[in-house]
């Protein structure tokens, strides 16, 4: 159960726990199967906390620093996480339905079987992610890094990846129907087993045999075992979409 300590000293808001946090830095904070709902932490430096099974409904944690802290079966529904930094968190089973990750920082993060549906993930950085089985229906991702992000047997059904970087993502076994890749750039990415109907893969650099780049669009399906060969740009840099095929 949460550290009833730890819980009054949130409630005390951002500038006292963070002042508190540094006080007591080699403490971990307890709050797991505590309730913090609605609560006003942005900024709050939260790293390596214990939110296990918390209920964070509403809560504002933006630009709060939340590395390597258990969120896992925690509901963060209609949560606002704009600009956090979640390095290496545990987000596993969380609910985490209509939430807001843009412009965080997730890299490494674990989501498995998370529910994410409808969350918006704008210019998230997803790198290296794990989002294995979870499900993202409809949620939006534009512009979002998910470099080696892997969404095995996620559902992505009507999700909007509209330019992300997805160099190297495996959708293996993923449900992409109704989903929008747009001017996604998708060097190496895997598609095995994905369902693609219906995925709009307009303006979309994707690598093909012989290094040719070309737009795919939802009329031309990849096949059941194509892989998308890397042209080994900088994780930075990723290349802009040409228009026309050119």
């Amino acid at each position: 159960m949460a550290n009833s300590k730890h819980i009054q000293q949130l409630k005390q808001g951002t500038l006292a726990w963070n002042q508190w946090r540094q006080k007591n830095s080699t403490l971990r904070p307890d709050f797991n199967r505590g309730y913090c709902r609605g609560y006003q932490l942005a900024g709050a430096q939260l790293s390596n906390s214990d939110f296990h099974g918390n209920d964070l409904l509403k809560v504002n944690l933006s630009g709060a620093h939340l590395e390597q802290a258990n969120l896992s079966n925690t509901s963060l529904r209609k949560a606002d996480l704009n600009g956090a930094y979640g390095h290496r968190a545990n987000l596993i089973q969380t609910d985490a339905r209509q939430a807001d990750f843009s412009r965080a920082d997730l890299t490494q993060t674990v989501l498995i079987r998370a529910n994410l549906t409808q969350a918006r993930f704008v210019e998230t950085n997803l790198s290296q992610a794990a989002l294995i089985k979870s499900d993202l229906t409809q949620a939006i991702l534009i512009r979002a890094r998910l470099h080696r992000t892997d969404f095995t047997g996620a559902n992505l059904s009507g999700a909007d990846l509209s330019e992300a970087d997805l160099r190297g993502t495996n959708f293996s076994g993923a449900d992409l129907s109704g989903a929008s890749l747009m001017g996604a750039y998708c060097d190496g990415a895997i598609f095995d087993d994905a369902n693609l109907q219906d995925t709009d893969f307009t303006g979309a650099c994707l690598s093909h045999p012989g290094d040719a780049l070309y737009p795919l669009m939802a009329s031309q399906p990849l096949t059941h075992q194509q892989r998308l060969l890397p042209y080994g740009f900088g994780d930075n840099n990723p290349p802009k979409a040409l228009a026309n095929g050119k």
